[in-house]
């Protein structure tokens, strides 16, 4: 494959992505439907509660749904998958459906742990490999390119960044500035006009900033890894992409380090080995989200 169609294969479009707005689709080219007649188990079936995972294991099946699942996170799981590949490992999407105003998104069951399950018992070496293929899958997440130039979801909708959950809808906004003027106006929105204040840190942040691809989310928790006792650990599957979007360069250094202490082995040693550290930016953001009880 020649540059120039790698370069095309990277730039996501909105005319690319599967329709957000259909309550229910199956992707019939993936895996679960290869054996003949098999279908994705109807929500109702499910006896599912208000939220949570239901693992189906002899379909090798996972469903997740919720009031805070949105199908924004399944279309960020195909296009991911489509535009990366192995480069950055995604259980892969089956399908979704919507019942009583409830997303479910049906999706590959990835046969391994969590690394926040076996972190503690790695050596150094295989912390090592494991964050040096953290930080190549994150290189590739942040090639992805934009058509036109946005901060919002995958589906130019507003970010569901959990920083922001409770708020008034954050964007989409067309530019970095529209984004900034919106955190200054967010711990203020209550304050009567005289009461509204110069925001000490919008001169503060940078300007000329890019917008990537973010996962958002890059925890541990959040992380698959395989098991084998016969080879080095590989991470096989980022899961869990509900906040994903296109967000400033540096949201993906600002998030890992806001999901864990600072103290933390995680936050102090390994995050600086798997992204460029964005410390001036960090500092700014954690200001902001003090300054809104996103703590």
């Amino acid at each position: 494959m020649n540059s120039t169609s790698t370069t095309e294969l990277k730039r996501i479009s909105q005319s690319s992505l599967p329709n957000h707005l259909k309550d229910e689709m199956d992707f019939v080219d993936s895996s679960f439907f290869k054996t003949a007649g098999r279908k994705l188990p109807r929500p109702e079936q499910l006896g599912a509660s208000r939220e949570g995972i239901i693992i189906i294991s002899e379909m090798q099946l996972v469903i997740k749904f919720g009031p805070r699942v949105t199908i924004d996170e399944a279309v960020t799981m195909w296009i991911v998958r489509k535009c990366l590949g192995s480069q950055v490992p995604v259980p892969e999407l089956f399908g979704w459906r919507v019942y009583q105003d409830t997303v479910f998104i049906y999706m590959e069951l990835i046969s391994g742990v969590t690394l926040q399950e076996c972190w503690s018992d790695m050596d150094l070496s295989d912390k090592d490999a494991i964050c040096g293929q953290l930080r190549d899958i994150l290189s590739s997440l942040r090639q992805l390119e934009q058509e036109n130039t946005f901060i919002g979801s995958i589906t130019r909708g507003p970010l569901i960044d959990r920083v922001f959950y409770d708020r008034p809808k954050a964007g989409p906004f067309d530019t970095i500035h529209e984004f900034y003027h919106w955190l200054e106006w967010l711990p203020q929105r209550f304050l009567s006009l005289s009461q509204r204040y110069q925001d000490p840190y919008l001169n503060l942040m940078p300007k000329d900033t890019t917008i990537k691809f973010t996962h958002a989310d890059v925890h541990p928790t959040n992380i698959v890894v395989s098991t084998s006792a016969f080879g080095p650990p590989r991470v096989l599957a980022l899961i869990d992409w509900g906040q994903s979007g296109w967000y400033p360069d540096y949201w993906e250094f600002f998030k890992m380090c806001y999901t864990t202490h600072w103290e933390d082995e995680w936050q102090k040693s390994w995050i600086p080995r798997m992204i460029e550290p964005y410390e001036h930016e960090k500092y700014l953001m954690d200001e902001y989200t003090a300054t809104i009880g996103a703590l």
